[in-house]
This record gives C-alpha cells, sequence and structure tokens, in this order.
C-alpha cells in the first residue's frame, strides 16, 4: 500500500464516528494500553443513563481491528492489548477529541484547541476523581499543551498529544505506592532512538506484563525516521510514541530505571533499580548500524525482563524483588493496570446527562 493508499484508507477507516471516539478512549485510558473488553466497559460508562445502543465487545474488536489494519492503533504484547500509535495522534487524535462522545452531544471545532482542552480537562476530571482534583487536571493538562507547543511549535495534533501525556502524568501521579520493578523507564538524550527501540521492544515482549514509559532529558519534536523504517521492518514501529521530557513523577513511578547515554540527568530515588547501557545513537546511522544496535538492545530487554521474573520468584515469599533491599515498601496493593483502569476510569464515574 503507497502512502496516498494508506491515508485514504484510515480517513474511510475513521469515516466512522464510533472509532473516532474509541480512538479518544484509547487517549484518555490510564493504562497506556486497552483491551477490548476495557474500551467496551468505558463506552457503557459514557453513554447517557437510558441509552440502548451500548457498542458490545464484539464490536469494539472489530473496531480495533479495523483501527490496527491502518496504522492508527498497535497491537501490545503475546496477548493482546491496544495503544494509540503516534500516527494516529498526529492524523486523528484531535477529529477524536472533537467527536461527540456519546449520541446526542455536540461535537467541536478541531482547531478550537481551547475547547478540545476543556474538554479532555473534564474526561480526565472524572475519570481520576478519587485520586485528583480538577484543579490538579487542569493545571497539568495546561502545563502539558504549553510544554509541547514551545518544543514543537503550533500543530493540530497538540491538543491530542497534550491529552496522552496528561493522562500518564497523571496515572503516574496517583499510584499508590511507587517503584514497582514491573515498572520501567527508559531514559535517553533525545527520546528518538535508543530509549524508543528498548520501549518497542518492551512493549511487544512483555504485554501487560510491563509498565513501559520513556522519556527524554532533550527531546525533540519527532520520532527518528530510520529508527521507524528499522522498527517497522519488525512489525514495532506502531508501538514508538512522540518524544517526551523526563518528568520526576515518572521517575517516581517507576521501578527500574535504564539509562541510554543521558549521563547523571536523571533524578535518583531510593529504592529504585538504575542501570546504565552503553549504547551507540543510532541518529544519523548508516540502516545497517541501526538494525545491529536494535539486535543489542533486544538482547538487553530480554535479559531485563528475565531479571525482573526471576526477582519475581526469588522474592515470592515475602512478596519483595530480590533486587530490593528489606525494609523498603513494596508495592504490595499494587492492583493489575487493567482493574485501576476499571477504578480510575470507569467505576463510580458516570456523569448523569
Amino acid at each position: 500500500m503507497t502512502p496516498d493508499e494508506l491515508r485514504s484508507a484510515q480517513k474511510l477507516t475513521m469515516a466512522n464516528p464510533e472509532r473516532l471516539r474509541l480512538l479518544a478512549r484509547m487517549l484518555t485510558h490510564p493504562a497506556g494500553r486497552a483491551t477490548a473488553e476495557d474500551l467496551a466497559r468505558y463506552a457503557a460508562a459514557d453513554a447517557p443513563r437510558d441509552a440502548v445502543d451500548v457498542p458490545a465487545v464484539a464490536d469494539v474488536a472489530q473496531g480495533l481491528d479495523a483501527l490496527v489494519a491502518v496504522g492508527l492503533v498497535a497491537v501490545v504484547g503475546p496477548v493482546p492489548s491496544y495503544r494509540v500509535s503516534s500516527r494516529g495522534i498526529a492524523r486523528f487524535g484531535a477529529a477524536a477529541l472533537a467527536a461527540p462522545r456519546y449520541p446526542g452531544e455536540a461535537a467541536l471545532d478541531v482547531h478550537d484547541h481551547e475547547a478540545l482542552l476543556d474538554r479532555v480537562i473534564e474526561t480526565l476530571s472524572e475519570g481520576f476523581a478519587a485520586n485528583a482534583g480538577a484543579g490538579t487536571v487542569d493545571r497539568l493538562v495546561r502545563e502539558c499543551y504549553s510544554s509541547l507547543s514551545r518544543r514543537i511549535g503550533s500543530s493540530g495534533h497538540l491538543p491530542a498529544l497534550a491529552a496522552w501525556l496528561a493522562t500518564d502524568r497523571l496515572a503516574a501521579m496517583t499510584e499508590v505506592t511507587h517503584g514497582s520493578p514491573r515498572d520501567v523507564l527508559f531514559v535517553c538524550v533525545h527520546n528518538t532512538g535508543r530509549s524508543q527501540i528498548a520501549a518497542a521492544v518492551t512493549r511487544r515482549l512483555a504485554g501487560d506484563r510491563i509498565r513501559v514509559r520513556t522519556a527524554g532529558t532533550r527531546p525533540v519534536a519527532e520520532p527518528d525516521p530510520m529508527t521507524e523504517t528499522v522498527l517497522a521492518r519488525r512489525g514495532l514501529d506502531g508501538l514508538i510514541e512522540f518524544p517526551r521530557e523526563l518528568t520526576d513523577d515518572i521517575v517516581r513511578a517507576s521501578g527500574v530505571i535504564v539509562t541510554m547515554g543521558c549521563g547523571d540527568s536523571c533524578p535518583v530515588y531510593p529504592g529504585r533499580r538504575y542501570l546504565d547501557w552503553p549504547l551507540d545513537d543510532p541518529a544519523g546511522r548508516p540502516i545497517e548500524e541501526v538494525e545491529r544496535i536494535v539486535d543489542d538492545i533486544t538482547a538487553r530487554v530480554r535479559a531485563l525482563l528475565a531479571e525482573i521474573d526471576a526477582a519475581d520468584e526469588a522474592g515470592s515469599l515475602d512478596g519483595s524483588p530480590a533486587w530490593i533491599p528489606r525494609g523498603w515498601l513494596p508495592r504490595a496493593a499494587r492492583r493489575p493496570w487493567s482493574t485501576v483502569a476499571t477504578v480510575l476510569g470507569v467505576k463510580g464515574q458516570r456523569k448523569a446527562r
């Protein structure tokens, strides 16, 4: 399929209003990825009380398959869950936010960023009501939008990108405890190459077993094209994301922080495991060298996942991983992300309309 044919197929796919709503729900999902069952529950919660036409799980799954087929959504892990790709955010994120969230609601102007941000704030305030006040949500969404606009300039997908980033930061801020060894953060300088490769590989291999985030100490505006090309050959390009700035909240929420060429720029918190992987930066390198870097990172990710699994088994008697010192508070009360998403995003959050 040529690029023009792909764009035409994407437009045809997104002509369905329910798929726009589906994309919007994925943008504001606390886990950063969701199953068809999760999204069906969101649809039921969004529907007015008297609604009779609520999408079933099979309908949601069919919509997800259509979005995957045109590259707007990517499959995460061997047991499928889904996340919005960077292309999905850039090309249809604003339209998804502007679309009515339920039948009868007015659509917004995709060019009215203030109205789109207000809708994002309302949605996230409802979804995180149990853990964050409306003022906190408002401040964080606008902070994300302002930070992104300074870095990437004026762009039609800024509100959608701010929604995605604010959702993830809210999820990091509202964890009951912090530092689970199954929350992994990959950090490099520009957040376009090494950290993106590591995150994509981890998402594909680990699925929902590991919560993955990436960041850069000096992030740039767009993903690296050569990295995308090499990952596309391996079916992983949909699992990379827009570069983002390293912030304290995502460091605090992570139990394993892997740095790659960013020196001492990463904040240090007790009870975390810090690793430094000495890797070549793929930026500007020929495709053969980028392939070699991807192979190196893949081997390191496999070893890290094996260590995490082994440490879990070794610590199973007292509930704490082997590398965590005794006395450190483990995340014993941590719920699986599918449950957290239900609690934060659906349960008890139906708004009277």
